[in-house]
């Protein structure tokens, strides 16, 4: 009887160490999940309306470091990630934010086909190639709230155009195609670049310079004066499908950026190095962005320029595998 005892004792005396360590632990554990926060609240200038916000954003911290630390495993050092200014929201938030899902959308007309491109004899002749070199680049945007990537990737697209034609690099008004576009265009709510290519040839519309329209990044009404003529206008484009066509895309790019779409779900947590896990499917596309360049060899991507500020990745810009 005295030995079960003692048995039992020591058995309760192992289980309360084993409590008290694990009990250690944790609050080791939220301390370091606090510090870090703390300092992502800093580094970002993040504010929260009260205490309970505070709270939500700090639960949804921890689980973004518990999925970082995922992505880190599965991608065995191929891609950096790591906390971000999007760390403190959950995927559906930051889906709701950042993407869209009718970044693609496109009109049935016989302007242009979507149909997989036909084989090219075209192939790329430079190892590597940066637009930014050559100043035709304008510098990174920040969307913020607004859902302006599919009006931001085809003014960018223009301004880089426009710069290799004339040698000058201009600013034009991302606003006035947010306010003006219409249709499936919603302005903040989201869009279609290709829509927006349309709209602006069909109509012969006169792309404006920044200053003559400022953009604001939110929704407004258009003030569009069609006798202002100082601006751009899109004589023609191109849209084609080119998945598993990467000849096809770097031949493009020799000649200038292109504009695309993509699904930029796993750009979140992105903070450098090659992205390789990518998504194949054509509807699960939600993104638009501008590639700017590329870099072939033993570890080859694509130069993408994003419009998250200057804060996301590498000064705005994420490099993904080809």
């Amino acid at each position: 009887m005295l030995t079960v005892t003692n048995v039992l004792k020591a058995s309760l005396l192992v289980t309360c160490v084993v409590l008290i360590l694990f009990f250690i632990m944790s609050i080791k554990q939220f301390n370091r999940d606090q510090e870090k926060f703390e300092k992502f609240i800093k580094k970002y200038n993040k504010s929260y309306v009260n205490g309970t916000e505070h709270g939500i954003r700090f639960k949804q911290f921890k689980e973004s470091l518990k999925t970082i630390q995922l992505l880190r495993q599965s991608c065995n050092g191929c891609t950096n990630y790591g906390i971000t200014e999007f760390s403190d929201l959950s995927p559906d938030e930051f889906t709701k934010i950042y993407l869209n899902s009718i970044t693609l959308r496109t009109p049935h007309t016989g302007t242009f086909s979507m149909a997989r491109s036909k084989r090219s004899i075209t192939t790329a002749t430079l190892s590597s190639i940066d637009w930014r070199d050559k100043n035709v680049v304008t510098p990174v945007r920040n969307q913020k709230n607004c859902g302006a990537c599919w009006a931001i990737s085809v003014i960018e697209l223009i301004e880089s155009v426009y710069a290799i034609k004339t040698g000058s690099l201009q600013t034009f008004s991302v606003q006035e195609m947010l306010d003006c576009s219409g249709g499936i265009n919603q302005g903040c709510t989201g869009g279609s670049s290709v829509f927006l290519l349309l709209w602006l040839m069909e109509n012969n519309i006169t792309v404006f310079r920044e200053e003559n329209y400022p953009t604001v990044y939110k929704d407004q009404m258009c003030t569009l004066d069609k006798t202002f003529d100082k601006g751009v206008k899109v004589k023609s484009f191109l849209t084609l499908n080119l998945m598993d066509r990467e000849d096809l895309l770097l031949s493009y790019l020799s000649k200038s950026p292109v504009s695309v779409a993509l699904n930029a779900l796993p750009w979140q947590f992105y903070v450098g190095g090659v992205l390789s896990q990518c998504d194949n499917s054509m509807t699960s596309l939600n993104h638009a962005a501008e590639i700017i360049g590329y870099k072939l060899g033993e570890n080859p991507y694509y130069i993408l320029k994003n419009s998250w500020g200057t804060n996301f990745g590498k000064d705005g810009y994420i490099y993904v595998a080809i």
